[in-house]
């Protein structure tokens, strides 16, 4: 069950004055074991311009504290740009650093590096 439905659960039990202090300690524990479970996904991508259109031109992801290499073949990419990675719930935590960036054809450094998280 997502929080969601579980919201929408107690909501019902509240108006039906059913809703009990033991309802919302589980709420607070499943938080708590989500927390400690949950890790953050990183997602690096590397793109022609600046633009959250352009084309992916490198990536690597860190997931489960771990960072995985993109495959070899740009076809089996998850994602062809930043925008398509947002689509599928990607955050943008660090957009590319303009000042490396004295041409946009011609960068320097990661110039043109997006990082996304989930």
């Amino acid at each position: 069950m997502d929080y969601k439905q579980l919201i929408e659960q107690w909501l019902d039990k509240l108006r039906a004055g059913t809703l009990v202090e033991d309802d919302l300690r589980q709420a607070l524990n499943r938080l708590n074991d989500n927390g400690t479970t949950q890790r953050q996904r990183l997602l690096y991508l590397q793109t022609r311009t600046t633009g959250v259109d352009s084309e992916a031109l490198g990536m690597a992801l860190v997931d489960n504290g771990q960072v995985l290499e993109a495959p070899d073949n740009p076809a089996d990419w998850p994602y062809d740009s930043v925008l398509e990675a947002m689509d599928d719930g990607w955050r943008v935590v660090k957009f590319p650093e303009m000042a490396l960036l004295l041409q946009e054809d011609k960068t320097f450094g990661l110039g043109c590096e997006f990082i996304l998280e989930k």
